[in-house]
């Protein structure tokens, strides 16, 4: 008999003071991801904390300085939040792309970070809409960005008797557009190959970019952002020779490998590809 050691708390502060004294509690939220490995290693001993029971975790709500996501809040209200759709889509589209009905209606966002795995779709919109996960621990609460928040796969910063409270997303910025790509072998419930998700902020009446902002996902240990962007600023995004350039520098930073979604050969030819029509997906350019 498998012994499950559980815990639900009803407070935030109730939970950070049990991770605190409970180093070896895993959190427990959607569980889509936790349950599977857990079977996969032989279903051993575990001890659980379910934040499930803690009030307002899921909430969404407009800030002065932008918008908080809940850590538990669950992929399907994500995808389905109308204040996402409108002021951060590709964070709405890339929540559409996780696995089934029926994983989104368990699956939160919180867990689709914390999980640390490099091909998280959601993790990709947060990167470049510059979210800042809001981590809490019995000594206070700090943030750090989505771009430093993976450390390896399955990873992250978060220090024993931490946890995530959720993300702050600030106001988007005048002329912005977006675009999200997930590369997969099928339509629908796989994981992908490539991921990508572009934000870039345009001159106002102009196809040039004032600031350009790239992620890149399952091609390499962590999501990747993409630095030294600004090199582009100003660049004309209209012409072949700048996006094959802006595609080429991203793929500098990627560190593509083969697995069973795709040879390194082919997810290097993916990410050029993917980069270039996000960006003119982006931009509204055939």
């Amino acid at each position: 008999m498998n012994n499950i050691k559980y815990f639900l708390p009803k407070s935030l502060e109730e939970a950070v003071k049990y991770l605190s004294d409970n180093n070896d509690a895993k959190v427990l939220a959607g569980g889509t991801d936790l349950i599977v490995k857990w079977k996969k290693t032989g279903c051993p001993d575990m001890h659980l904390m379910d934040i499930r029971g803690i009030n307002k975790f899921a909430e969404m709500n407009d800030l002065s300085e932008g918008f908080f996501i809940g850590a538990g809040a669950t992929i399907e209200q994500v995808e389905s939040c109308e204040k996402i759709k409108a002021d951060f889509p590709i964070l709405s589209e890339a929540a559409r792309n996780v696995g089934s009905v029926q994983v989104r209606n368990l699956a939160t966002i919180g867990g689709n970070s914390c999980n640390a795995a490099p091909s998280a779709d959601t993790v990709l919109p947060l990167i470049v809409y510059e979210a800042e996960a809001v981590i809490v621990s019995v000594s206070g609460e700090k943030r750090c960005t989505l771009k430093d928040f993976f450390v390896g796969p399955g990873k992250t910063v978060m220090r024993p008797g931490e946890m995530l409270k959720g993300f702050v997303l600030p106001k988007p910025k005048p002329c912005t557009v977006v675009s999200f790509a997930k590369h997969s072998r099928r339509a629908g419930m796989d994981l992908a190959t490539v991921g990508v998700a572009v934000k870039i902020c345009l001159k106002k009446g102009e196809k040039s970019a004032e600031e350009i902002s790239v992620a890149l996902g399952a091609v390499g240990p962590v999501p990747v952002s993409v630095k030294g962007l600004e090199k582009f600023n100003g660049a004309d995004l209209s012409s072949d020779n700048v996006l094959k350039e802006i595609a080429e520098f991203s793929f500098e930073q990627a560190s593509p490998i083969t697995d069973v979604r795709g040879s390194k050969d082919y997810r290097s030819k993916m990410i050029v590809q993917n980069v270039k029509d996000c960006i003119c997906k982006a931009i509204k350019i055939d």
